[in-house]
């Protein structure tokens, strides 16, 4: 659909199946606001896709929010061993690259 007066190429789009009470809540609505009811949808949809969708915080930050009430815990970490296997380098292209070759799946555990 094009409007001449503003210029611009609008999109239009068929609501199936929508439910008899959403269509005459729409339309009292719409009277409410001394709307048509395709104006009153216009409305209501621009409004909802324009909110913002970034969330107020990161999930980092909600997570320490959550868990701060508990405090601090100490953890004791394990000793670490060297992994099984060896270390190989070769060069190609110029490139360093570094693998580590394990034995066998039996070594890790």
């Amino acid at each position: 659909m094009y409007y001449k007066d503003r210029g611009m190429t609008m999109a239009s789009i068929t609501i199936r199946n929508l439910d008899d009470k959403v269509k005459t809540r729409l339309r009292i609505l719409a009277a409410g606001h001394g709307r048509s009811m395709e104006e009153e949808a216009r409305l209501i949809l621009a409004g909802a896709v324009e909110q913002d969708l970034t969330p107020e915080r990161g999930l980092g930050t909600t997570l320490h929010q959550l868990f701060k009430p508990l405090g601090d815990v100490d953890l004791k970490l394990p000793q670490r061993e060297p992994m099984p296997g060896r270390w190989w380098r070769c060069s190609t292209s110029g490139a360093v690259i570094v693998t580590l070759l394990l034995t066998s799946w039996n070594d890790i555990g």
